[in-house]
């Protein structure tokens, strides 16, 4: 896949396959959905990225045997591991496999996450 620039997250759906495709975009309108999230996607670190209130929240990804959020945070991911019950956790990512529908229940427990370390980050400021 050639790299992507910044607005050409709709371009990253169309380069995957059929079923690869509809899957991520399942997964991207229950995102949106579900943490609020601005309606259009952006490319950053060649992930298509949801943000909220401007800021990166969440990207993912599809890859040969699955695809992936990623949780850009490097300490979210040790918050997740006991309670999280779908996917494979390493760090900051969560994989799943293409037979492996995330469920709302799961994503809202990653963006109520998210939203919680993203208060917690700007008290510290």
């Amino acid at each position: 896949m050639r790299k992507l620039d910044r607005n050409e997250a709709d371009l990253y759906f169309e380069l995957l396959e059929a079923n690869q495709a509809k899957i991520l975009k399942d997964l991207r309108k229950r995102l949106v959905k579900l943490a609020g999230a601005e309606r259009d996607l952006i490319i950053s670190y060649q992930l298509p990225t949801i943000r909220v209130s401007g800021k990166n929240f969440l990207a993912f990804a599809a890859w040969k045997n699955f695809y992936s959020i990623y949780l850009l945070s490097g300490s979210l991911g040790k918050k997740l591991v006991k309670s999280l019950k779908q996917g494979e956790l390493d760090k900051s990512v969560i994989r799943f496999g293409w037979d492996e529908k995330v469920t709302d229940q799961t994503l809202e427990l990653i963006i109520k996450a998210k939203k919680k370390e993203l208060i917690e980050r700007a008290k510290v400021r």
